[in-house]
Formats: C-alpha cells, sequence, structure tokens
C-alpha cells in the first residue's frame, strides 16, 4: 500500500510517465541546498523511452517538488538494500508472491494496486466518517490507471492554474518547477499536453462567449478582427444547426481552425505578429497570450474589451487610487508611475467604444 500511495504522488506531482517511473532506481534523487543549508530544489534521474531510438531509453532528468523527493526516500527504505529500481515488486506486497522475486511490477499489476488503494481509501473514510472518498462515477467505483495521472495534472496545470494540490502547492508553481526540467522540453511531450488542455479549454470558452453573441460587444482596437474571427469559428462548429461540444472533435477543430483569440483578465488577446509588441507573441508561445507579464495592454494593437476586461480595469484605477491618498505618502518617483499608470488606463478606456 505504501508503495502505490509513493507511486501516485511520483506519477502524479512529476509529470512522468508509467515506464519513466519505473525506471526510477536507488540514489535517483539530487538535493540542492542554499548557503543555509536549506534545500530548494530537488532532481530526479530516470529514463526516458518515448520516441527514443534507444529499447534501453535515454538519460533525462525532471525537477520535481519536496513532496516526490519525500516519496523517493520512502521507497528507498522499503526495498531491500540489494535492489535497485524503487518499483519492483516488494517481496511482502501484493503480487510479491507470483513469479521472480524483485521483478518489475507490469502496467496491469500497477493499476489494480491503485484500485485497490482507492477501495481501501473509501473504506478508511467510512469507518472513519469522512466525507473525502473518492466518488463513484456512474454508480460505480472510479477506476484509476497509470496514464490518468500525468493527464490529470496537465489538465489541471493548464484549467486551474491557481488551484491547490492538497490545500497547498499551486499548480502555477508547480507547473513552473516542472517545466525547468525534462518535462518542458519537446522530447517529453508533457508540455505539448498542457497546452492542448488549454486550447481546448479556451474553445470551450470561445464557445460560450459566441453562444451569448458576446464576439459583437467589444471594445479596442482589435475588436472587430477578434469578432470577424469568432463569427468564422463559430460557423466551423456548428454541425447541422447544432454546437459540437465533443472534446474529440473541438481538439480536431482547433487544431484545424483555432482562431488565435486568447482571452485574459485585461484584455483578449487576437494574435497577429505583425503588430504584437510582446516577445512571446513574436517566437510562437500562444497559449496565455494576454496574461502573461511581458504583455503590453495599454500600448498593443492586438488588444479587445470585453465588459469583464473593462470592469477589471477599472478595478486597477480603483487600487491606484488607494496607493495615492495613503498615508504616509508613496515617494514621489512611486507617485508618478502610478500616475502615468493610471492615465494611461484612462485614455484605453476613453478612446475604446465601451462594450455594451
Amino acid at each position: 500500500m505504501l508503495q502505490t500511495a509513493a507511486y501516485i504522488v511520483i506519477a502524479y506531482l512529476s509529470g512522468m510517465r508509467d515506464n519513466e517511473v519505473k525506471a526510477l532506481a536507488r540514489g535517483c534523487l539530487r538535493t540542492e541546498t542554499d548557503s543555509a543549508g536549506s534545500p530548494y530544489r530537488w532532481k530526479v534521474t530516470s529514463l526516458s523511452f518515448k520516441g527514443e531510438a534507444d529499447p534501453r531509453g535515454v538519460t533525462a532528468i525532471w525537477n520535481v517538488g519536496e513532496p516526490v523527493a519525500r516519496a523517493i526516500t520512502v521507497l528507498e527504505m522499503l526495498q531491500p538494500p540489494d535492489v535497485d529500481h524503487l518499483f519492483n515488486r516488494l517481496h511482502h506486497g501484493a503480487g510479491g508472491h507470483k513469479g521472480r522475486r524483485h521483478a518489475a511490477m507490469t502496467t496491469g499489476q500497477t493499476n489494480d494496486n491503485l484500485n485497490h488503494f482507492g477501495a481501501w481509501v473509501n473504506r478508511y473514510c467510512d469507518s472513519h466518517g469522512r466525507h473525502d472518498a473518492i466518488p463513484a462515477v456512474n454508480g460505480r467505483p472510479f477506476k484509476l490507471h497509470t496514464a490518468r495521472f500525468r493527464r490529470t495534472l496537465a489538465w489541471f496545470i493548464a484549467c486551474r492554474p491557481g488551484g491547490t494540490i492538497a490545500g497547498a502547492l499551486q499548480y502555477r508553481h508547480h507547473s513552473i518547477q516542472v517545466f525547468e526540467g525534462y518535462a518542458g522540453t519537446s522530447d517529453s511531450g508533457f508540455r505539448a499536453e498542457v497546452e492542448s488542455e488549454q486550447a481546448l479549454a479556451r474553445g470551450e470558452h470561445l464557445l460560450t462567449v459566441i453562444d451569448a453573441h458576446g464576439h459583437t460587444r467589444l471594445a479596442g482596437p482589435a475588436a472587430a478582427e477578434v469578432a470577424r474571427r469568432l463569427e468564422e469559428f463559430g460557423q466551423r462548429t456548428r454541425f447541422q444547426g447544432t454546437v459540437v461540444l465533443d472534446d474529440r472533435r473541438l481538439r480536431w477543430i482547433m487544431n484545424r481552425d483555432d482562431p488565435a483569440v486568447y482571452p485574459g483578465t485585461y484584455i483578449s488577446c487576437v494574435h497577429d505578429p505583425a503588430k504584437a509588441l510582446c516577445e512571446r507573441a513574436r517566437q510562437g508561445a500562444f497559449e496565455g497570450l494576454g496574461d502573461h507579464p511581458q504583455c503590453q495592454p495599454l500600448a498593443c494593437r492586438n488588444v479587445a474589451l470585453t465588459r469583464e476586461n473593462t470592469d477589471a480595469w477599472r478595478g486597477e484605477i480603483e487600487l491606484v487610487d488607494q496607493q495615492l491618498t495613503r498615508r504616509p505618502p508613496l515617494p514621489p518617483f512611486l507617485q508618478n508611475r502610478l500616475l502615468r499608470r493610471k492615465h494611461q488606463i484612462e485614455d484605453l478606456l476613453a478612446t475604446t467604444q465601451e462594450p455594451s
């Protein structure tokens, strides 16, 4: 049971595939510390197999968090000293009596262990009056399998970046850490999975906007272009008068006919590289446009505004006013910067037609 719990932590929080997790061996963890001796980065060495010419795999390094490091430490203690691979079958564990001792667990055995673990969690919750059991799906126990963890992590990073894991680890920060290692490379494919989930979520949001005719009520320099693109996108997603919401079909449509409109808190960005001011857009890193640190919304001509965007800008003006009237007052340099930003926001709102 403990080995299965460690597998769940590693597979979910690292973005590693099942065979990459199974290749973890004793001594795979490296901890980096600061000048005070406090750990701040953990790196795991394993083997990558997908797309590699060598069937034995190639060495790769993943950046992980402290929970993954702790799980690896537990596994090293759990395995006998003469066993290198951390996910070899335990002699006293499930399936340990079958076949060769210390043989690697198959994917099928791991799936069985995962679902035994899920059943144990629900029995524990039931006997202790807890309400956080694993819910049934269509009246049946939820079936876990090894591929689900990486896919679910990609979905949460893409669709719930502000959410937290176990109330502590924020997905946005976790994704930055994970992408620094092998999981962030094109060879890994994990970043592509996250971007695919982001595109799907964006497509669903844009269809909701189109269905509510929100694309006809925009302001800003790129409002007409956004309206045109979304009108065409809406037509392509309709089949016999019905909007297609099937994930597989929508994913296919986004791959083929992505309108390149990226909703954000303060703006909706319509990607046009000829007008883009940010390096991100010019380099082709499209997902997240409109909500990234290098965005220049007060100067860029790729900007369209929804009513929610204009409300966000007004909230920004209120925050600036609060800073300008605080006591003791801010230094003159900061006051001037805040005043300049306030005037730029007011100019943007004054020179654009108000969304209705």
